[in-house]
């Protein structure tokens, strides 16, 4: 839950940010400290949390028909089962959406899907992902991530973010 809500993980159906109320964080002296609400700002994949430990989250949710609430589910459930690589390895989108431009997009458009760095490749079901296929070490990933971030600028003139953190 950290990760998602430090993130602002979301997809086309929303992002948590929007029914986050508030947040337990630990801060660089730790102290446990409750962020409510109104001091949250969520934008698309980030928050103004600084502090290095999401410890809860508190959601706010609207009350729904269970029938409306499983059909929405199952509607998401089966367009990202259709277009992303669900039955590997990965760690979900690697950049972020950039200028309105959809990164997976712009990394099939440079001839990337299925360019592979030792046991890493780019998806060929979408380019936004980088699998982990057996004998991938963390260094194709990211000599990988850096093949595809080159490759992109070279073609389009634009310097894709990272979606992921790497520590």
């Amino acid at each position: 839950i950290g990760g998602s809500i430090r993130a602002n993980a979301g997809g086309r159906a929303g992002d948590i940010g929007q029914f986050t109320g508030q947040v337990t964080v630990m801060d660089w002296q730790g102290q446990i400290q409750v962020r409510r609400r109104d001091e949250l700002e969520f934008n698309y994949r980030e928050t103004n949390l600084d502090e290095p430990v999401i410890l809860a989250g508190q959601f706010e949710l609207e009350p729904d028909n269970p029938e409306s609430i499983v059909k929405r589910m199952r509607k998401i459930w089966i367009t990202k089962k259709a277009s992303q690589p669900l039955g590997f390895q990965s760690a979900g989108c690697i950049f972020k959406n950039t200028r309105g431009l959809s990164a997976g997009l712009l990394i099939e458009q440079s001839g990337l899907k299925g360019t592979k760095v030792g046991g890493a490749e780019v998806s060929e079901r979408h380019a936004n992902f980088i699998i982990a296929n057996q004998g991938s070490t963390a260094r194709d990933v990211l000599r990988l991530i850096d093949l595809v971030r080159s490759r992109v600028a070279e073609r389009f003139g634009i310097e894709l973010e990272l979606e992921i953190k790497i520590w």
